[in-house]
């Protein structure tokens, strides 16, 4: 587990503090990760020596966080954020302290954070330092905080959307008193920027226990406080399962209204214009089958990944409608004369030598009879046999 290369530049870089008198640990998910036993995705050191000493010691640095205390060191190619051992100042906006302390002590680092299972740390021989019990809660499956759970949250209100998102990424349950602090606190979560929530609900839309998410959203009243009138807490979300898919999660929302609306969901969300028109074209295809199985023209105008995501989602949706395999679907679509009008053997070019004509409307007009034709196999996609059959179409 300590063989990948950010483990390694990590061990070398808390080395190098250490030989010059500094202390420096691991911590962080990463830790997390490792007593869980699993893969971790970013290396984090806190470290003793304030951000200016570090800069000084290692040749090559990124400032990425300097009030905060963080420098990104590049060892070896590989960047490995180093943080100051700090203390937090008040929060008088229920997100951010109005100022950080550099401090010289491990304990007074830890005890800022969290969660106990995210207030572990461990040095480079692989012991690990436990103040809180973090290793007995991450073994219980247990999402506690750090000290009184109504002032962690007081203190960063994003705190109480993190302890759902991670009892769907994690499959854990929340603390009994940390539950009954959410829901104490939970109109705090005006005081977070959509943005942060955004973010927060996609990290749960890719998790592996969606609905246990789900449900810790609705039990700590904050799906009540979440931006709009969207149907976070509608008993369907028991039914989608793990799809580990943000456009899939969004239009879902979005289709459990009773007049869905993906547009103001993007507004509200902030969700890029991307995002947004994926969710409309999704919506779209889904109503479709709601009404009746997807045609040949719906098969050629939406996306593979639109009409499977649809299918699934109208399954659940409307339980009642007839269901169309999947490998149907895709067999459908591979199976088309053309996938796009860009498929076809002629062009606006060829129609203007034919017609004698210049660039005008009618160039769209016939292009689009010659796609829906081809695509309907009425001519086959050849530009001799296209000629022929629109010679004598324009002329009957």
């Amino acid at each position: 587990m300590f063989t990948t290369e950010q483990w390694q530049a990590g061990i070398r870089i808390i080395e190098t503090l250490k030989k010059l008198g500094y202390e420096a640990v691991f911590v962080g998910g990463a830790v997390r990760d490792f007593v869980s036993h699993k893969e971790a995705n970013d290396i984090d050191i806190a470290t003793s020596a304030l951000p200016d000493e570090v800069k000084t010691i290692f040749k090559r640095t990124v400032d990425v966080g300097l009030a905060h205390g963080t420098v990104v060191v590049i060892e070896n190619r590989v960047p490995i954020e180093v943080t100051t051992f700090r203390t937090d100042g008040e929060y008088t906006d229920h997100r951010r302290p109005t100022d950080v302390k550099f401090v010289l002590s491990l304990d007074d680092d830890l005890k800022r954070r969290d969660f106990t299972m995210n207030a572990l740390a461990m040095n480079e021989s692989f012991e690990i330092i436990d103040l809180f019990e973090g290793q007995r809660d991450l073994k219980n499956g247990l999402i506690r905080t750090v000290g009184e759970p109504i002032d962690r949250f007081k203190e960063d209100a994003l705190r109480m959307l993190r302890a759902i998102r991670f009892t769907a990424q994690l499959g854990f349950t929340i603390e009994l008193n940390t539950l009954n602090a959410i829901k104490s606190c939970a109109s705090d979560l005006s005081y977070v920027s959509v943005e942060r929530i955004t973010a927060e609900l996609e990290k749960m839309w890719m998790s592996t226990n969606l609905d246990q998410g789900m449900i810790y959203l609705v039990k700590s009243n904050l799906a009540k406080q979440l931006p709009g009138d969207f149907p976070f807490t509608h008993k369907k979300w028991t039914q989608i399962g793990n799809p580990k898919n943000v456009l899939m999660c969004w239009t879902f929302l979005c289709l459990l209204q009773e007049t869905p609306d993906g547009s103001e969901l993007a507004r509200i969300f902030k969700l890029s214009k991307d995002l947004k028109q994926q969710i409309n074209q999704l919506i779209k295809a889904t109503q479709i089958r709601y009404e009746r199985l997807f045609s040949i023209d719906d098969i050629y105008h939406f996306d593979k990944n639109i009409l499977i995501h649809a299918e699934l989602l109208s399954r659940v949706v409307q339980s009642d409608i007839q269901p169309m395999p999947i490998e149907e679907i895709d067999k459908r679509k591979l199976s088309l004369p053309i996938q796009s009008i860009r498929d076809l053997e002629v062009s606006g070019q060829d129609l203007m030598e034919w017609f004698n004509k210049p660039s005008g409307p009618w160039l769209k007009e016939i292009l689009t009879q010659i796609e829906l034709a081809v695509l309907h196999q009425k001519v086959v996609n050849n530009p001799t046999k296209i000629k022929e059959w629109i010679l004598n179409e324009s002329n009957s």
